[in-house]
């Protein structure tokens, strides 16, 4: 990991974003605003321990690259990208997105009544089962 890991995501389950959508079609007329955002807002440190326990795997301790080697590292990619006329997965500008705060409030959704149906933990685990775990064990799905 980049950093020391204590910057925040906000994150968004999609069967919740999904029910938030249905609920509010179903709950009344007239003209809303919402940001939508599952809580609590991890930080990486949280998620990556998550992660790890959504794989079934044990995680104590999380390397951390310092910021400035990983922000140097981004650079190379960019001269080297520039070199080669390629895109790289990693640059300066990911680097640097991955280790800010991207935290954003949903204040007005608990006013709606509206509950989410699955917890963000959940949400990981499932999003980890069908990626990660299914998908390379060459399962089909239905929806559900």
């Amino acid at each position: 990991m980049i950093g020391k890991g204590t910057n925040r995501k906000s994150m968004n389950y999609v069967e919740n974003v999904a029910a938030f959508l249905e609920f509010c079609l179903n709950n009344g007329a007239g003209e809303n605003l919402f940001n939508y955002c599952d809580q609590p807002a991890y930080d990486m440190n949280t998620l990556v321990f998550d992660v790890y326990k959504s794989l079934g795997k044990t995680k104590k301790h999380i390397f951390h690259w310092p910021y400035w080697l990983g922000y140097f590292g981004g650079l190379c990619f960019d001269l080297l990208a520039k070199i080669t006329h390629r895109k790289f997965p990693i640059n300066s500008i990911r680097v640097k997105k991955i280790c800010q705060n991207t935290c954003f409030t949903s204040s007005r959704v608990p006013a709606t009544g509206f509950i989410a149906p699955v917890s963000l933990e959940e949400g990981i685990r499932r999003t980890i089962d069908y990626e990660f775990i299914k998908k390379v064990q060459g399962h089909t799905f239905k929806a559900e």
